[in-house]
């Protein structure tokens, strides 16, 4: 006798098992989903935003070009960490810098970014930070799993 085929409706066993494996499957590729398009978004903001120093800069560069190297003095990081901080509207505390949704949790928080050179006092440069992301059950943080990302900038005249 096929449970699934049972007309007195006693057997519901096997139809509940699938239903649950598939909910969790879908539950798994949800939010792998939403965790890549997270870390995707911020890496671009953060790129979006290097490239706007760059550009800041851009006209001092050019000149040091002109005049045979592509040298600069040295990087303003604190003038980058607050960029990041009002273009991308992060609050901050604990030495991070925290995205909060509507309802009032925590999507993500990433380190103060630290930019560098890519080659040493060249315009070509890179910020590196660390983007933290809540795994939630329940409605309850129980781990915070940390991804490293870098993006870079450089200046190139066409």
């Amino acid at each position: 006798m096929n449970p699934l085929k049972n007309k007195r409706g006693s057997s519901y066993f096997t139809p509940c098992v699938v239903i649950l494996i598939l909910a969790m499957i879908l539950s798994v590729v949800l939010f792998y989903a939403t965790t890549k398009s997270t870390i995707e978004t911020t890496r671009d903001n953060t790129r979006r935003v290097l490239d706007s120093y760059v550009m800041k800069h851009s006209i001092d560069i050019y000149n040091n070009i002109k005049q045979g190297n592509d040298f600069t003095e040295d990087i303003e990081n604190s003038f980058y960490i607050s960029s990041v901080f009002s273009e991308l509207s992060l609050d901050y505390g604990d030495g991070c810098l925290y995205y909060i949704a509507g309802d009032g949790d925590i999507v993500y928080k990433m380190t103060s970014p630290e930019v560098t050179y890519k080659v040493d006092n060249t315009l070509q440069l890179n910020a590196s930070y660390d983007l933290q992301m809540p795994v939630r059950f329940a409605g309850e943080i129980i781990y915070w799993f940390t991804i490293p990302v870098t993006v870079g900038s450089s200046l190139t005249l066409k």
